[in-house]
């Protein structure tokens, strides 16, 4: 009878091990190439969310948006919606639209294009800060907390709450 050999144990630790290490290299690999690409995709971001009401009649209810783009790609909101009723984009600015008289809808802001009265869109270029100014059809009370959000064009939804506050004159 022919005597058979196989291979020794530590030689066949080695392999497995190997091959341990091989695969979870490739699986880091393939992870991290996933988190970059959607690193790389990036979103606005809403620094903060304002919601004043004029003091005068009818009442006007002004959504304060201070967003921000760090990303090198244009970001497009398509909407924004506050308690389920929808908002038009008035004005963008690069600083505070509130004052002790009101909120400005009037200012400027280099990278962010809109139609001002419509819903959207409006387009934020890529390393772009601004406050974006938008009315909100609605009956909004003071001190109240409201749920809103912004939609972009990427599908990606941003949502938020801002309590009511009464502009003082």
């Amino acid at each position: 009878m022919a005597q058979r050999r196989g291979i020794s144990n530590v030689v066949a630790t080695i392999i497995l091990i190997a091959v341990a290490i091989a695969l979870a290299v490739a699986v880091a690999i393939w992870v991290f190439g996933l988190f970059r690409s959607n690193a790389h995709a990036g979103t606005l971001n809403a620094i903060s969310e304002d919601l004043y009401l004029s003091s005068s009649s009818p009442t006007t209810a002004y959504l304060v948006l201070y967003v921000s783009n760090p990303t090198g790609t244009t970001q497009n909101i398509v909407s924004v919606t506050l308690g389920g009723a929808s908002c038009n984009f008035q004005g963008a600015s690069t600083s505070s639209p509130v004052s002790s008289g009101g909120v400005s809808t009037v200012g400027t802001a280099s990278g962010i294009t809109g139609a001002t009265g419509s819903p959207g869109p409006v387009v934020i270029a890529g390393g772009t800060f601004a406050y974006l100014v938008y009315t909100c059809s609605g009956s909004y009370t003071a001190g109240v907390q409201y749920s809103g959000t912004i939609y972009l064009s990427t599908g990606a939804n941003i949502p938020f709450t801002v309590t009511a506050q009464v502009l003082s004159s």
